[in-house]
């Protein structure tokens, strides 16, 4: 019943969101009713089992925190006080806008998970920039496409967030998922630099002129105060993990439940959140029409996280009472594949399931199943789940569906299916095979103990 309840799920997400058009959160719902379905009679109950583990969930509070967050930190400037800065440093060198780009992708999925935000975030400041100097309308437009998936390959994403809240995830916890995952998705932001290089000698890419580059030291001195938005990622990850949580666990009062329960998600948004407010107060001041038209703009996307989040969770946690993992496990598992193509088989799965869903609705299908599978070979339960994100952040970069696609290229007046061929050969496969060797360990990553 677990695995029929899955395939119910899916299909009626893709019914409803890709082929009827409707909004993922109704797609959603819609599933999460058809998966208590499945169990029959048992029905209502299984419906009020995954509506009470939904709503006690600290993850669906996370996931509204960090769209808030993400709506202050653009209200603020922040970002593009940030991109400034960084093109300060590398405007200089060719293709400069492509590195940059890159960069702000990064520092957008550091605080925002969403792939069409990211998208829309940064295109809006570097395809006209990129376009501007010397990067052909396709190439800027397939570039921030295949950044999107930053905001699903670095932590944290409300992807995340759903596995972690998953009973297959039970093994590791959320600051050591954090950890893990900043290192694997530093491997992709890497990756992608080398992606721009290359493009930068193919197309011979020139060097940005002069004139459209702001000195170091002016924009060090307009945006100085920006960086301190990464105090916010920092802080709870030192007080949890290393030198610190170890002086707080023995030498004071907290201890190591106290330690324990501070949870990375959950503080990360509120201090991003606190920061950008004091950072940016006197901008706010000066444009309060502006601010309160943005809030009521991102008004939408409150409602559509929050729902998402509450109907995957909800029917991930049905899916796992009738036994999905179990069995999804136990019949991967029969096939007594090794390591290495139980990686590749469920990299594969997690990447065509996300081509028509969302990160989010693929971790909420096949998540649970595809980190209990790959434990079952073993690999280590947070490098699983590692896997399984990196896989799943193709979503954006995947044709032909992909949000971001669409967005890049309405933003660079580009060609949507021109693009189709170069981000399946210079994304979604090079992230299957990122993954892979993840899993492997030959890309190793940090996985912290006793956190």
């Amino acid at each position: 019943m677990g695995i029929v309840a899955l395939v119910v799920f899916i299909a009626i997400t893709i019914v409803f969101n890709v082929f009827l058009k409707r909004d993922i959160a109704e797609a959603l719902l819609l599933g999460l009713i058809g998966v208590a379905l499945v169990g029959g009679a048992d029905a209502p109950q299984l419906l009020w089992h995954g509506i009470t583990t939904a709503i006690t969930s600290e993850v669906t509070f996370a996931g509204m925190a960090f769209v808030f967050m993400g709506v202050i930190v653009q209200a603020t400037g922040l970002i593009d006080r940030l991109i400034t800065i960084l093109n300060s440093i590398f405007g200089r060198l060719r293709g400069g806008a492509g590195y940059v780009s890159t960069f702000a992708s990064a520092l957008m999925g550091l605080i925002a998970g969403s792939t069409a935000g990211n998208s829309a975030t940064v295109g809006s400041v570097t395809i006209p920039w990129m376009k501007k100097t010397g990067f052909s309308s396709n190439r800027a437009a397939t570039l921030i496409a295949g950044n999107s998936g930053l905001g699903v390959a670095l932590p944290p994403n409300s992807t995340m967030f759903i596995i972690l809240a998953m009973p297959a995830a039970a093994a590791s916890s959320a600051s050591q998922v954090y950890v893990a995952l900043a290192c694997a998705g530093a491997y992709a932001v890497l990756y992608r630099l080398i992606v721009v290089w290359f493009w930068t000698k193919k197309d011979n890419i020139p060097k940005t002129p002069k004139d459209q580059i702001v000195p170091f030291n002016e924009a060090w001195a307009a945006g100085w105060r920006s960086p301190s938005i990464f105090m916010g990622i920092l802080i709870p990850v030192l007080i949890t993990i290393g030198p610190l949580a170890n002086w707080l666990k023995e030498s004071t009062g907290v201890g190591e439940d106290g330690v324990k329960a501070i949870s990375i998600i959950v503080w990360v948004p509120v201090l991003i959140t606190l920061i950008a407010l004091i950072e940016g107060f006197n901008r706010l001041r000066q444009n309060k029409q502006e601010f309160r038209a943005k809030l009521e703009k991102e008004l939408p996307s409150f409602a559509t996280v929050g729902i998402s989040l509450f109907a995957a969770l909800a029917a991930a946690a049905i899916m796992e009472e009738l036994g999905v993992g179990d069995q999804l496990s136990n019949t991967l598992s029969a096939m007594n594949l090794p390591a290495w193509a139980m990686i590749l088989i469920v990299g594969v799965l997690a990447v065509i399931v996300a081509t028509p869903l969302s990160s989010t609705a693929t971790a909420a299908a096949i998540g649970a199943p595809a980190v209990a599978a790959l434990t079952a070979v073993g690999i280590d339960p947070t490098v699983a789940i590692v896997v399984v994100l990196l896989c799943t952040s193709t979503e954006g970069a995947s044709p032909p569906v992909g949000a971001p696609i669409y967005l890049s290229a309405a933003m660079a007046d580009a060609n949507p299916t021109k693009m189709f061929i170069p981000l399946i050969v210079y994304f979604v496969l090079p992230m299957i095979l990122v993954a892979w060797l993840v899993g492997m360990g030959f890309l190793p990553v940090y996985v912290p103990t006793g956190v």
